[in-house]
């Protein structure tokens, strides 16, 4: 008489084999289609973007080495449970070791995680170095600011902060920090005043919000993110439009009125660096502050709707371009994201183009009221203030 296995032992075999089968199965469907349509196993990974290199076959790319490298990390991108399996790993590394395992992501004091790059910075600063990135930058700026001018529009350079230079004492006893206290200290002051004294435009909103700290439930960085939260972008948007309004010798553009509530709810700049950890449990167990804002003017009856605005900066515009649509009924705002990366702006606020073009670009040389933004992690050393002074040259 024949063995038949029981229904119990035949199903579990099935499952086993399905087990190793439609993994297989679904990479090879991931390996043909786009990121898009991929389907994956497991949470969604941060710090991930869709690009997606060619892998170009050819004796040439076989003998150097990199048709292999290419096929590799398509074949390791396509592989269903990635997902999975690399929060598996750093969950256990985060669990039983403390350890965050994204080498961007440090981890501070009471919770705090900040970025490497930020961090490297502060540790960095070296006595006279604000004075000497003020004399560098300085002849272009006075060059932007100069254009404006003479065309009858207002220009601001705002410094952001950094959550580093807020934070100092959750990491600077924890990680080697070369550069002395003083040095840290006296970079944005010294930078600032040269520039002030070079009759540049500046509002200094990393002096105003590290002024701040302290004085509010929350910290003006919330612990799980890189950025500012609405708390401080409140704070830096009101200290821009009383410039902008002293340039024009009038309210050019209508100021707003706010209060703020403690909340649970994370938005994704406050849990920014915590989804990069990419671990099933992130750490958000914080309050952040939503900020409500008072609007004393009819935007639709506001002369400052139609005011051609343009901001250029780094990822430290987004939140100040945002509020300034929504609530100093600047419709027409656009920020630049390091001047060609993309165009954001508009209601509901989001990415209008991707990588402009240079006649796309030359619309800031028309605006009526330009924002230059650098954070204070990179004055006087971005690329897009640069390639500024060659727009408005032109």
């Amino acid at each position: 008489m024949a063995y038949r296995p029981a229904p119990a032992t035949t199903l579990l075999r099935f499952l086993i084999a399905a087990a190793f089968v439609v993994p297989v199965l679904v990479s090879i469907w991931n390996l043909s289609v786009g990121p898009r349509r991929a389907i994956m196993i497991g949470p969604k990974l941060g710090g991930v973007t869709e690009a997606r290199s060619e892998v170009a076959l050819s004796w040439a790319t076989i003998a150097d080495g990199s048709f292999q490298r290419a096929l590799g990390t398509r074949i390791a991108e396509a592989f269903a449970l990635r997902p999975l399996l690399i929060n598996l790993n750093n969950s256990i590394r985060f669990e039983l070791f403390g350890d965050y395992p994204h080498s961007y992501v440090i981890r501070g004091a009471r919770g705090h995680l900040f970025g490497r790059i930020y961090l490297d910075e502060y540790c960095a600063r070296t006595a006279g170095q604000g004075a000497k990135l003020a004399a560098d930058v300085l002849p272009r700026l006075q060059a932007i600011q100069n254009y404006y001018r003479a065309a009858g529009s207002a220009f601001v350079y705002l410094i952001s902060p950094s959550k580093a230079a807020h934070f100092p004492e959750y990491f600077v006893d924890r990680f080697r920090c070369p550069s002395t206290p003083e040095a840290r200290a006296n970079l944005i002051p010294d930078y600032v005043s040269a520039l002030r004294t070079g009759g540049i435009n500046v509002v200094d909103a990393a002096s105003l919000i590290h002024a701040r700290k302290g004085q509010y439930e929350v910290p003006l960085f919330p612990e799980g993110g890189e950025h500012w939260n609405d708390i401080a972008g409140a704070l830096a948007v009101s200290a821009l439009v009383e410039e902008i309004n002293r340039q024009a010798g009038r309210e050019l553009i209508p100021a707003f009125k706010y209060s703020y509530a403690l909340s649970n709810t994370k938005d994704k700049a406050d849990r920014e660096l915590a989804d990069l950890l990419n671990v099933f449990f992130p750490p958000l167990g914080f309050t952040t502050a939503k900020v409500r804002y008072e609007q004393p003017a009819s935007c639709e009856k506001h002369p400052a709707s139609v005011l051609d605005v343009s901001m250029v900066g780094s990822s430290f515009g987004y939140l100040p371009s945002q509020v300034m649509i929504e609530n100093n009924c600047l419709a027409k705002l656009g920020f630049f994201y390091y001047l060609k990366l993309g165009l954001f702006g508009g209601q509901p606020y989001r990415e209008l183009k991707r990588d402009l073009s240079d006649a796309e670009i030359a619309r800031v040389r028309d605006a009526r009221v330009v924002i230059l933004e650098e954070n204070e992690h990179t004055i006087g050393r971005t690329n897009y203030t640069p390639l500024l002074r060659e727009v408005v040259a032109k």
